[in-house]
């Protein structure tokens, strides 16, 4: 999208993945086949960021940036 709109100058929830064990590939662990715990957490973090985008689309960008960040 930000090549697309050629400016990085609108609101984003940006949601992170974490960092690669040494022992992994980056591009395995992004790709990779997920451990259990790591899917419940994975889970986690999806419910975390919906609920960042209500709050985003009810109350606006500062109110889920105070309450998510």
């Amino acid at each position: 999208m930000v090549h697309e709109l050629v400016s990085e100058d609108f609101p984003r929830i940006r949601v992170g993945i974490g960092k690669p064990i040494d022992e992994y590939d980056a591009i395995d662990y992004v790709i990779g086949q997920l451990k259990e715990e790591t899917y419940e957490k994975l889970k986690e973090g999806i419910d975390k960021a919906a609920d960042a985008i209500e709050e985003f689309l009810k109350n606006g960008i500062d109110s889920a940036m105070n309450k998510f960040n």
